[in-house]
């Protein structure tokens, strides 16, 4: 458990801020790679990634907030630290996704679709989330229930891994599970939309994801139980929904919207 990496003076630097800033950055990097290959200004990305970033951590530190409504009444001033930790990936996706379309809307970029440039953002959001993933394993958050004396298959699901207390148990691997499948969903994903120009790409992030996410909260030891589920679990359920409405939608689709030349951007509607 490893949440501050280093410490000058009045100079602090935790290592979920580290681990978060590179996913960001690697991931805006990843899905301008992609831009460079279908639209005549790839740089426009870069605009988008921006505005994609600052409604992605505001939209976090918000849900993170009022889901810990209690503690932030008597600690108001670190509301808005979110460097140390602290952020509702709903609530990081849902401003991510406002705060690009809302770029969108006001640059209204020639012949670039609204399904195009999620489509590409979402390898880099899965990028992102495996490097999410990793700042929550070394700062100890997001920690796996205690699973002593479990059997096979469960016990190859656990290590000897600490909560955000810092006391070492043997726990589900909740964090590195977790890492693993989003690097898998991001090597998929880049793969098909490095190679299609059609396919629902952002729509399959939403289900893989929420899907996982849905499943791992089953084995952590954190959070608060509402009829059965977490509160979160049931927001993934509403993710998953709203991904099979883009996958029957973009199915209905198919043939309407034509990839231009490589290099080059995509004709069709927003």
């Amino acid at each position: 458990m490893y949440p501050i990496l280093w410490r000058v003076g009045a100079y602090t630097l935790y290592s979920y801020t580290l681990l978060l800033t590179i996913g960001m950055l690697a991931g805006v990097w990843i899905s301008y790679l992609l831009a460079r290959r279908r639209w005549a200004r790839p740089q426009l990305l870069f605009d988008a990634g921006f505005w994609a970033l600052v409604g992605g951590v505001l939209g976090g530190r918000l849900g993170y907030v009022l889901h810990n409504g209690a503690y932030f009444v008597d600690h108001l001033g670190l509301a808005v630290a979110f460097w140390q930790g602290g952020l509702s990936w709903h609530g990081a996706l849902i401003g991510g996704v406002v705060g690009v379309l809302g770029w969108w809307a006001v640059s209204r970029p020639r012949s670039l679709s609204r399904r195009d440039l999620l489509n590409v953002l979402a390898p880099g959001i899965a990028l992102g989330n495996a490097l999410g993933w990793a700042g929550c394993l070394l700062t100890g958050s997001a920690y796996g229930a205690e699973a002593g004396g479990y059997r096979l298959p469960l016990a190859w699901l656990t290590a000897n891994l600490p909560d955000i207390y810092g006391v070492w148990e043997v726990r589900f691997a909740t964090q590195p599970l977790m890492m693993a499948w989003c690097v898998l969903v991001f090597l998929l994903l880049f793969i098909i939309e490095y190679r299609s120009f059609h396919s629902p790409t952002f729509a399959l992030y939403l289900l893989l994801y929420a899907s996982a996410d849905f499943g791992v909260a089953f084995l952590r030891g954190d959070g608060a139980w509402r009829v059965g589920l977490w509160l979160g679990q049931w927001v993934a359920l509403g993710e998953m929904v709203i991904a099979v409405g883009l996958l029957i939608f973009d199915r209905q689709c198919v043939g309407i919207v034509q990839p231009g030349p490589s290099g080059g951007d995509l004709t069709g509607t927003g």
